[in-house]
């Protein structure tokens, strides 16, 4: 893999994203925010399907992410065609390619599974909104012996998930598995057993890239790329990831970031002591979807399950 800018300094964390050159100046400002806010550069891989081939592109990107963050592209490919019914045509094939890239096939990629520990998945218009962190994303979860992180939770809707939540029961059983304590509290409702839809929003996503190859983890993965629901239904990385770190990963292996101010697409969420977040007048008229404390709906049963941060 040819580095830009610097090789990466350690093995711990790398931040990933997927994308193409028309979302270019979008993931630009991404970087920006990167270089701005992080406490220390980190290595930067961007993944994508041939269009950010370009040299001069590619050293634009790197100077926009500074001298000392070492930044490389990736090219991956999906298929042109898939050989299956999907229901929601509406949605074009590239969104469940994504989907089944970070929600299936990522952590088998050789930067996760050979190189790297860490990764931390962004979109391309994933901002940081400040305040500088004052610690290292990376050594704050290698310290903390932290398996996942997140800075916001959110309610799917129940037409993206057909037929998952009775895939996830039908794992289980075959599996002679039950579902967990965490299952149990923030993905069941209480009064009725019925799926609450409640997600993790993992458009920021740190993790230990070696959970997903985790015996049970990798199972219940595989019955998910079996069944192809990513394509047929248009089922989201969200819920599938939010299922498996509910199931199979202990309480205190995860937390809910609160000290970072964010924003993706018109959702935003601010650091725990700062509102209103500084947000960059770019945003301003965008940003129309608040969520306090990273929250959506207040009452979202993952909200507080989770330790967090301060």
């Amino acid at each position: 893999m040819k580095w830009y800018n610097r090789e990466p300094e350690n093995s711990l964390g790398v931040i990933v994203y997927l994308t193409t050159v028309g979302q270019l100046s979008q993931l630009n400002v991404s970087l920006l925010s990167l270089r701005q806010y992080l406490f220390k550069p980190r290595p930067v891989v961007v993944f994508h399907e041939g269009d950010f081939n370009d040299v001069n592109v590619q050293l634009a990107l790197a100077n926009t992410l500074g001298s000392n963050a070492p930044l490389a592209f990736e090219h991956i490919r999906f298929p042109t065609k898939v050989n299956i019914i999907r229901t929601r045509k509406e949605y074009h094939i590239g969104y469940s390619h994504m989907c089944n890239f970070f929600g299936i096939m990522l952590p088998y990629h050789p930067l996760i599974s050979n190189l790297f520990i860490f990764y931390l998945r962004l979109d391309y218009h994933s901002y940081l909104l400040g305040p500088a962190l004052t610690y290292d994303l990376f050594d704050y979860m290698q310290t903390n012996r932290l398996q996942y992180s997140f800075l916001m939770v959110h309610m799917d809707h129940r037409v993206y998930v057909k037929g998952l939540w009775k895939l996830f029961h039908k794992f289980l059983t075959h599996s002679c598995m039950v579902p967990s304590p965490a299952v149990k509290k923030t993905q069941t409702n209480s009064f009725t057993g019925w799926y609450t839809y409640a997600i993790i929003f993992n458009n920021f996503e740190l993790c230990n890239g070696s959970l997903w190859r985790e015996p049970r983890m990798e199972a219940w993965l595989r019955q998910v790329d079996e069944s192809k629901g990513i394509y047929k239904y248009r089922w989201g990385d969200a819920p599938i990831r939010t299922l498996a770190v509910t199931q199979f990963l202990e309480k205190n292996q995860v937390v809910k970031l609160c000290d970072i101010g964010y924003s993706h697409r018109h959702q935003y969420t601010c650091a725990s002591h700062i509102h209103p977040c500084p947000v960059p007048p770019h945003l301003k008229g965008s940003l129309n979807s608040f969520y306090p404390q990273g929250c959506y709906p207040n009452d979202n049963p993952l909200c507080k399950y989770y330790q967090e941060n301060t």
